[in-house]
């Protein structure tokens, strides 16, 4: 789970709903003040994540003069989405973002971000034509294979097929905050992460939470795919292991880019470092 620092949203970065061919999405915009832009950046974010996760990266790319878009995935905190589990397979879930690059004019560079990844490497495989790039932020070939990570996955999964959101949440973070790495954020962030952690479709949850446990290895496909790759995570990314990152660079042909001082979210961590070896990749022809 990413943890925003701020609530409050830079003065260039403002809610906006994206209308697309397969329906609406919340997001978060930024556009550059001055100039004509340089193209869109699509950012999707993770697992139990929001558009949220990138708000100051969505404000430094803004700034670079990139177009930026960062989205709540269907059935994600402020985008609806149905109650039933088939919405949101991979391929249903890349059908959306392939939607959302259209109506953002095509050609964008997408950033996924942890299980966002996923779903945006399934995208570039849907229409390769609509993207431009492909960043792999923090994520990773596919299923996770640590037994402790998947029988927590199993065990929300469940709760979630059988309890109240709100009561998962509270035994989640009963859990989480047993870990003596676990620092409590400022109450106001606090009741941010319940309210959007509660927001979500439970049904929507429980299948992404699963798709993290079955999720293929498609990373050969993506390295035929035409569309130019980049593979970057935090020094201390404690979601995918870092040698199955550097692996799966290794197969798209790319050397992997670790963002100093950052764990499993640089876009929060240390978003002006993150924005800079985005458009760096980006303008590297």
């Amino acid at each position: 789970m990413s943890t925003p620092r701020t609530l409050t949203l830079p003065d260039g970065v403002h809610p906006v709903t994206l209308e697309t061919e397969r329906g609406s999405f919340a997001t978060l915009q930024g556009k550059p003040d001055i100039g004509t832009p340089l193209g869109t950046v699509l950012l999707v974010p993770g697992w139990t994540g929001s558009k949220e996760d990138f708000t100051p990266l969505v404000d430094h790319l803004a700034r670079y003069g990139w177009i930026t878009v960062a989205v709540d995935q269907r059935g994600q905190y402020e985008t609806p989405g149905p109650a039933d589990p088939a919405a949101y397979t991979l391929p249903a879930l890349a059908a959306d973002v392939v939607a959302m690059s259209k109506a953002l004019g095509g050609y964008s560079q997408l950033v996924g971000h942890s299980f966002g990844g996923l779903v945006a490497r399934e995208a570039v495989l849907a229409d390769p034509s609509v993207f431009s790039t492909i960043t792999l932020m923090c994520s990773g070939p596919g299923a996770f294979s640590d037994e402790a990570k998947r029988q927590g996955l199993q065990m929300l999964a469940f709760g979630l097929d059988n309890l109240p959101i709100e009561q998962v949440y509270d035994l989640k973070l009963e859990h989480d905050s047993k870990d003596p790495r676990y620092v409590a954020p400022a109450a106001d962030i606090a009741a941010f992460l319940r309210k959007r952690f509660t927001g979500n479709v439970p049904t929507s949850l429980a299948a992404i939470t699963r798709r993290l446990m079955d999720a293929e290895d498609r990373t050969e496909h993506l390295a035929k795919s035409g569309v130019r790759a980049q593979v970057m995570y935090g020094e201390t990314d404690d979601g995918w292991p870092i040698p199955i990152q550097d692996k799966m660079a290794d197969i798209l042909g790319v050397n992997a880019q670790m963002v100093a001082d950052a764990g499993h979210s640089p876009a929060i961590d240390q978003p002006a470092a993150t924005a800079r070896m985005l458009v760096d990749f980006f303008h590297d022809r």
